[in-house]
């Protein structure tokens, strides 16, 4: 049984507040030494081939903060705004960048960001440059407005990709503010934004204003459509967050952190593929349901995750 199977099966069978302790007296013949072992020493990139993706996905970016609020010890941590709680936090700021394909998901990076490594937005960059060169083709690349950097659109624009994101209020566009136009008929406009070296489409959805390099005239009420598809990745966290103890982890050092992460977004992909039609609470409650019946047949559970 390999030992990420292993930690898996930790994730997914244990209710309430998860620790490899409690884990460890959940199943049988798994010591919690095991399970703190493997966040030690699990390689936590994905070994993902880019050239097998299927062409023509969005790309989806966004980050979310992971709180550490009663940690003492925990390497890297820092203070961080939390926007559920409006306020700074103890804990991590991860960096999460997805592929979808239609209903699948391939998980790209997850990075917990450390000031001196850079900016979100160069290391968001830096790690766009890396899937271009691997041969990525996809469809559009979407992300809010905190990652609309006017370098980003140029990199983007260079290597032949569309975007599509919210923009601020205050970008100078054509000469004045884009909350300074005139949006008639909710129809976009074209034009030269400030620092941007290419023409962009601009349009109005209610106090919300969106860019893109799209050629194809958007509407507001299209555009908007267009950029809800990246709430695929807000529902990500919310699953995360709720069923898969994304922040239980109370291991010391920054590579298990790093590790329990990727271990959790690896649980919830399977998860997803093994009951792509329900939602990930209630295929939780499915592999749980299997998860007590075998444990009381005395039947291999670790079958349920091989």
């Amino acid at each position: 049984m390999k030992l990420t199977n292993t930690y898996r099966m930790a994730l997914l069978s244990t209710e309430g507040k998860f620790s490899c302790l409690k884990a460890a007296e959940n199943i049988e013949k798994v010591s919690h030494d095991k399970l703190t072992r493997f966040l030690s020493y699990f390689d936590e990139k994905p070994q993902l081939d880019i050239k097998s993706l299927p062409k023509g996905g969005q790309i989806v970016i966004d980050c979310t903060s992971l709180s550490k609020m009663y940690a003492k010890c925990i390497e890297g941590i820092r203070w961080v705004y939390c926007s559920t709680l409006n306020r700074a936090i103890k804990g991590f700021t991860v960096i999460k960048i997805i592929y979808v394909q239609g209903n699948d998901i391939y998980n790209l990076d997850d990075i917990i960001w450390q000031k001196e490594e850079g900016t979100k937005n160069e290391i968001v960059r830096a790690k766009l440059k890396e899937y271009y060169q691997a041969g990525l083709e996809p469809e559009i690349v979407l992300f809010d407005l905190w990652y609309g950097a006017k370098d980003t659109f140029n990199l983007l624009n260079d290597f032949g990709w569309k975007y599509l994101c919210l923009s601020k209020r205050n970008r100078i566009f054509e000469g004045k503010r884009i909350d300074e136009h005139k949006y008639y008929g909710g129809r976009s406009l074209y034009g030269k934004a400030k620092g941007i070296g290419h023409i962009v489409q601009v349009a109005k959805h209610c106090k919300r204003y969106i860019i893109t390099n799209l050629e194809t005239p958007i509407m507001s009420h299209t555009g908007w459509m267009r950029y809800t598809k990246r709430w695929i990745i807000e529902t990500i966290f919310r699953d995360l967050k709720s069923f898969l103890h994304f922040e239980e982890c109370e291991a010391r050092s920054l590579k298990a952190q790093k590790s329990h992460i990727q271990a959790c977004m690896d649980a919830y992909l399977f998860l997803k593929k093994k009951n792509p039609n329900k939602s990930i609470e209630a295929s939780q409650r499915d592999f749980l349901q299997d998860f007590y019946m075998k444990k009381f047949n005395n039947q291999d559970v670790f079958e349920l995750v091989a």
